[in-house]
């Protein structure tokens, strides 16, 4: 707390010093350098004391690794969710997808979709109609298998 206080304390001296030197700058390009100097001197002051401050700032640390395999989560997730809602709209209900990728370098590489199906529809016709709407080879099987 006594940081703040000082640091505060600190700041409305300068600024009045800065008030006082703004009034008695001269006038013209003198006087804009004069400016220019008063401003870096303020910007110093409000910087300086933390210098002496002991105060950590703790980063978190960035872990590549767990991003990726969040990121790796979040599209297998999205792409599951793609197929599901196509095969609502080309009405197949109840259908549940699975997706397997690999994800690097700002790269989504497909490796296996698997698509789960009711018994009440062709499983040839569903794997058809992923093909024909979403360009994925996918492998069908029914609930339960």
């Amino acid at each position: 707390m006594d940081f703040i206080k000082e640091w505060t304390f600190n700041i409305c001296i300068t600024l009045l010093i800065s008030v006082i030197f703004s009034i008695l700058s001269p006038k013209g390009s003198m006087g804009k350098f004069f400016k220019i100097t008063l401003a870096i001197f303020i910007f110093l002051s409000f910087i300086y004391p933390f210098k002496s401050a002991d105060i950590n700032l703790i980063f978190p640390e960035f872990n590549i690794e767990a991003f990726e395999n969040e990121q790796e989560n979040t599209y297998g997730d999205l792409i599951c969710a793609n197929i599901e809602n196509q095969l609502e709209a080309g009405g197949y209900s109840s259908c549940k997808a699975d997706v397997s990728i690999n994800y690097s370098e700002n790269e989504i590489k497909i490796n296996r979709v698997s698509v789960q199906i009711p018994d009440t529809y062709s499983d040839i016709d569903v794997k058809n109609y992923i093909y024909d709407e979403l360009g994925i080879v996918a492998e069908v099987r029914y609930l339960g298998e």
